[in-house]
């Protein structure tokens, strides 16, 4: 399991959770600590006691904001938000012991990294379904229709970041040319919300090197496209960087 942990501005900085008691947001902290690389935290009771804070009521407002969910049998938490917080690099990431689990969670819509576990026993599938064979065809072609629009209109959304990043780093520095390909398969690693954050990343990235390296102007030593996706740099550059100008707001020279 890896060692490290890290968690979105878009969540712990949003209104809901700033809204929440200071001991729910420490939990949440906490949790995200000490969850599995799926996000699943186990012996809650225990965490609590070890802790020596957080409270059934903590747990209660962290579910009603649902910033956590649980399992049936209400021993286990997962943190809705896992994959928006932490995506593992595939070398670095190992699938929870807690199979049914996963299972159980993906089957209420829950994404995780890697293949689907499948249905846990006791949970119904679509075969299940009372339509009649006619209405489940349509059914099923309607969704097919649908899926396909969805799926060209992330085509084209994915393309269009992924031109954007590539071309930003190598109207930058044209050492990153020979990496495009490789490059291009790390982008498309990302889960769909990193993509966008990769781009903001690049541009803000690159604005902080021009302005504390403008000796070089062709980017020769900076870090190159790949390293920036692999090793998720690009979370360090979110907050936009102000151009270098000579010029300060607050003293007016």
């Amino acid at each position: 399991m890896a060692k490290k942990r890290m968690f979105s501005q878009e969540v712990v900085r949003s209104d809901d959770f700033l809204d929440l008691p200071q001991s729910s947001q420490l939990l949440y902290f906490h949790f995200g600590m000490i969850a599995d690389d799926d996000g699943i935290v186990a012996s809650v009771g225990r965490e609590l006691r070890y802790l020596g804070f957080g409270s059934k009521d903590d747990l209660k407002i962290l579910s009603d904001k649902n910033f956590i969910d649980f399992t049936v049998d209400g021993k286990l938490v997962f943190i809705v938000h896992w994959l928006k917080n932490n995506n593992l690099r595939a070398d670095r990431y190992i699938q929870t012991d807690y199979k049914a689990a996963r299972a159980e969670l993906e089957a209420k819509g829950y994404q995780f990294k890697g293949k689907k576990v499948g249905t846990p026993l006791g949970i119904p599938n679509d075969n299940h379904s009372a339509a009649t064979d006619t209405e489940k065809d349509k059914e099923k072609g309607l969704e097919k229709d649908i899926d396909i629009d969805k799926g060209k209109e992330k085509d084209k959304d994915t393309n269009s970041l992924l031109t954007e990043f590539l071309d930003t780093f190598i109207n930058f520095s044209s050492k990153n040319r020979s990496k495009r390909s490789v490059a291009t398969a790390e982008f498309i690693k990302l889960p769909s919300f990193q993509r966008e954050q990769a781009l903001i990343g690049a541009k803000n990235y690159i604005q902080s090197y021009q302005n504390e390296h403008p000796e070089d102007e062709t980017g020769q030593y900076s870090v190159n496209a790949v390293n920036f996706l692999s090793n998720m740099m690009f979370m360090d550059y979110q907050e936009e960087v102000k151009a270098e100008t000579g010029y300060d707001d607050e003293l007016g020279f």
